[in-house]
């Protein structure tokens, strides 16, 4: 009997006994789907922040002061971003990152909001992505004009449409009103926690609130990656020198890439323990199929004894019957498949992710799937193999 005879007489068995064979392969068909569910749609999300933290970019680095360390005289201020930017020539671009909470103020209601202020430099350090429109301007900055960019998700919110180039936007911050003309209309931020978020000038912010804060930390761009290091060297250097602070280690540099890699790290690390435990199911299925196998076994026992009678071959019995259990495991592998790619989409398409499945991955579950048949088939074969041929024929 050839491989074909046997996938024939396999499938025959299968759709012979078309609900216990569904049931049987229900343990598979979900661990399957959890396994593909959870492997595209955290590659998808892994690719989608790892995407946005990389629009910071590659060669960008962030100076913070230590707040436990540092007095009044040691914070940073918009002369020492000019002496880095003038003292270090390879600097391509540096700004002062403040990010103060209020509120946008809408026709019906009023929408909790994030202002991320810094110079004109800011947008493009944090890798904005436009949807209409454009950043704010040097001479806007150094004017301190009351402009604005606001993220898609707060024009529709306010606006019913994210046509609103040239529009004024009400907001607040603590007790200070103010209205904003709108410049550009970006993509939502991931991080904002459903936040709108807005972008003002620094000197906007400024004259709206009277303010002078202290400046916790700068964003600071290198022409190339390979810059990084010695840019945060120079940058420190620059700032102790200036405030007279050198070995008090009152400011750090941390390179933006090396969050990536740490992101990468640990995204990997719990996708796949995740995964792991998904795949228990798998062994679920793969008991389900070798328990009804052994039930295919005791109903046909009669079916093996005329066979062997006639001369079928131990392997032969054997071979057949791990056809079979291969066979209904890689059919609910399929069903999984499909229905692990689905339940990725309706997961991640509210979230704005596009989740990620590669051939290679459903070749890889697909053998999977298989190899569990034959793994938990192996023992009805070899049991339905080795039945007596003269005992098999007096089954009832």
């Amino acid at each position: 009997m050839n491989l074909f005879d046997n996938v024939k007489m396999a499938l025959k068995s299968i759709f012979s006994n078309k609900m216990r064979s569904v049931l049987t392969m229900l343990g598979i068909v979900i661990g399957i789907a959890s396994v593909i569910m959870i492997i595209s749609a955290g590659s998808g999300a892994q690719n989608k922040l790892v995407g946005e933290i990389s629009k910071v970019g590659k060669a960008a680095a962030f100076i913070s002061v230590n707040n436990k360390k540092a007095s009044t005289g040691d914070y940073i201020t918009l002369k020492d971003i000019e002496a880095i930017q003038q003292g270090i020539p390879y600097v391509v671009a540096a700004s002062p990152d403040l990010e103060i909470t209020g509120s946008v103020v809408g026709k019906t209601k009023d929408y909790d909001a994030m202002f991320v202020c810094g110079t004109e430099q800011l947008p493009n350090l944090a890798g904005l992505q436009m949807i209409s429109g454009r950043y704010y301007s040097k001479s806007e900055y150094e004017e301190g004009r009351n402009v604005c960019i606001i993220d898609e998700g707060t024009a529709t919110k306010v606006f019913g449409s994210t046509d609103v180039l040239g529009l004024s936007v009400n907001i607040s911050i603590g007790h200070h009103n103010a209205k904003l003309r709108i410049v550009g209309v970006s993509q939502n931020n991931m991080f904002a926690g459903g936040m709108s978020v807005v972008y003002v000038p620094y000197s906007a912010y400024l004259s709206i609130t009277g303010d002078s804060p202290d400046i916790y930390g700068i964003y600071v761009l290198a022409e190339s990656d390979k810059q990084v290091d010695s840019m945060c060297k120079a940058a420190l250097n620059i700032l102790e020198r200036r405030h007279n602070n050198k070995g008090d280690e009152i400011y750090s540099a941390e390179n933006m890439n090396k969050y990536v890699d740490t992101l990468n790290t640990v995204l990997n690390l719990f996708q796949t323990f995740v995964a792991a435990v998904a795949g228990i199911s798998l062994l679920v299925g793969g008991i389900g199929v070798m328990n009804i196998m052994l039930v295919a076994v005791t109903e046909r026992t009669r079916e093996i004894g005329i066979r062997k009678s006639l001369g079928a071959r131990t392997k032969v019995i054997m071979f057949q019957f791990l056809t079979e259990s291969a066979i209904l495991t890689l059919i609910g592998g399929a069903a999984g498949v499909l229905l692990g790619t689905l339940g990725a989409l309706l997961v991640c398409t509210p979230l704005g992710v596009t989740p990620v499945l590669t051939p290679g991955s459903i070749l890889l579950t697909m053998l999977f799937s298989c190899s569990v048949g034959i793994f938990f088939g192996l023992y009805p074969a070899r049991k339905a193999a080795r039945l007596n041929p003269i005992e098999a024929l007096r089954h009832e």
